[in-house]
């Protein structure tokens, strides 16, 4: 029974029920031997100790209730004033939020009122917009019709030049065809004569021949810019071939190079001009002021060109 109530199962068990048990624990051990009255002596001073102990627990359980009873009691206090703060700041925010829906309200309905000016004002703008674009159109089409009928005529005055120059470019050419065609015949004959000449004699002069040679290079340039439609082309092209011929018999021979690429082996007088729209690298020989010109297989005139390059 003592084991029972001793353990901390009940720790708010009063002095009564401890000394109940005392009591009983003294009973059972009346007619006890002294080493058994030693024993109970020294469960009986354990006993007051725990006793002790217990109301010790049980005042500062007490004091613990009563701090927490005052703790409630402020939380309480606490609660109540934000209760009617909580209110208060409610009653604030209606307050407000309805002063902001009038005024809301409000502008709403000035805004509205200054939509309806507005619109009022925007139709009769656009009405006008309206009229002076229509009528800016008309004035803009009057200008594009008067403008296209003098472009029209200036045009068709632009073709009838054009026309008229081409015309007189052909007319020149043909003509130039014609005295190139008369040159090479006097050339030629011209050609006979010296050869003639140089037979009867013991040296040999190539001035006649040079001269021949650059008149035929400079012939042949003109021939390879100029249309094959033009009136005598082939008839000068058949002179320049029996000239040719006439020339290479007597033991010349003719090169232009014209068209070719150039390289720095060539034995040639060249003049460069640069042009950046051909591929890069490119040196290609555009003109020929004189022909290289052989002897029997013996160099008498170095060629005098012009190289057209993008290095």
């Amino acid at each position: 029974m003592f084991l029972c109530y001793s353990g901390k199962k009940y720790p708010t068990m009063n002095k009564v029920v401890l000394a109940l048990s005392l009591l009983a624990s003294i009973t059972c051990y009346a007619n006890e031997p002294e080493d058994d009255i030693h024993a109970f002596t020294l469960r009986v001073q354990q006993l007051e100790q725990k006793i002790e102990q217990l109301s010790s627990d049980v005042h500062a359980t007490q004091n613990s209730t009563a701090s927490l009873k005052h703790e409630v009691s402020s939380v309480n206090d606490k609660i109540s004033a934000l209760e009617m703060k909580s209110d208060s700041i409610d009653n604030n925010l209606m307050n407000k939020i309805q002063s902001n829906i009038n005024l809301t309200n409000s502008n709403h309905d000035a805004a509205s009122k200054q939509i309806q000016e507005v619109g009022t004002e925007s139709k009769s703008e656009i009405h006008k917009l309206s009229v002076w674009g229509s009528l800016a159109t008309i004035a803009l089409l009057i200008i594009a019709c008067a403008i296209y009928f003098i472009l029209r005529r200036g045009i068709a005055k632009s073709s009838d030049a054009i026309t008229a120059i081409r015309k007189a470019q052909n007319n020149l050419q043909e003509e130039s065809v014609k005295l190139d065609t008369r040159l090479v015949d006097i050339l030629d004959k011209q050609l006979n004569i010296d050869k003639i000449q140089n037979n009867a004699s013991a040296g040999i002069d190539h001035s006649l021949a040079l001269k021949v040679a650059d008149e035929i290079t400079r012939i042949e340039v003109n021939l390879a810019r100029m249309d094959s439609s033009v009136k005598g082309y082939k008839q000068l092209t058949k002179a320049v071939d029996r000239i040719k011929n006439n020339f290479q018999a007597n033991g010349y021979d003719i090169v232009t190079y014209m068209g070719q690429t150039y390289n720095e082996g060539m034995r040639i007088n060249a003049d460069f001009v640069v042009d950046e729209e051909l591929p890069d690298g490119t040196r290609t020989i555009t003109s020929v002021s004189k022909p290289q010109v052989h002897y029997k297989g013996e160099l008498i005139q170095k060629a005098t060109v012009t190289v057209t390059q993008n290095i």
